[in-house]
């Protein structure tokens, strides 16, 4: 099942993160995010080829933030949260760059070699649900969520 990106106008995020990372829209600030994110993800005994999928996500939406909310312009924050329930992962990856607007994404062409548009598709095949906040008055919240496949260990 391939996850619908839908829009959310939920306002304020769930509580209760179980840990935050905060970086800057620089390209050397991923591999910090990754190692962090890893860490989390093992430490909350999600299986490792779902925390591989997550980084992927997650990695993903950063690096989209960066190129097109900052438009490749450095110093500028970036917010993950993750967040964990009995039944599901939750993270949340929050920019304060120009919001994502979905009038501009085009699918890739998986026959030719795409030139654009794999990040969002490789977030869409790595998560569950893949939803975005606009409307808040700076940015945009992406939501990324995972199910727990069997009992939390």
């Amino acid at each position: 099942m391939t996850p619908r990106l839908l829009v959310y106008t939920g306002g304020v995020p769930d509580a209760g993160y179980v840990a935050t990372f905060h970086m800057t829209s620089e390209a050397d600030q991923l591999a910090r995010m990754r190692s962090w994110l890893w860490t989390q993800l093992v430490g909350q005994a999600l299986p490792l080829e779902e925390c591989s999928a997550y980084l992927v996500a997650v990695g993903e939406i950063c690096n989209n933030v960066i190129k097109h909310a900052y438009r490749g312009e450095p110093g500028h924050p970036i917010t993950i949260g993750l967040a964990v329930r009995p039944d599901r992962f939750v993270i949340d990856v929050e920019d304060e760059g120009a919001p994502y607007d979905p009038r501009g994404y085009t699918p890739p062409d998986l026959d030719t070699v795409p030139e654009h548009g794999m990040g969002l598709f490789l977030v869409r095949k790595s998560v569950d649900e893949v939803t975005f906040d606009t409307a808040r008055p700076k940015g945009t919240r992406w939501r990324l969520v995972k199910h727990r496949v069997g009992p939390p260990a």
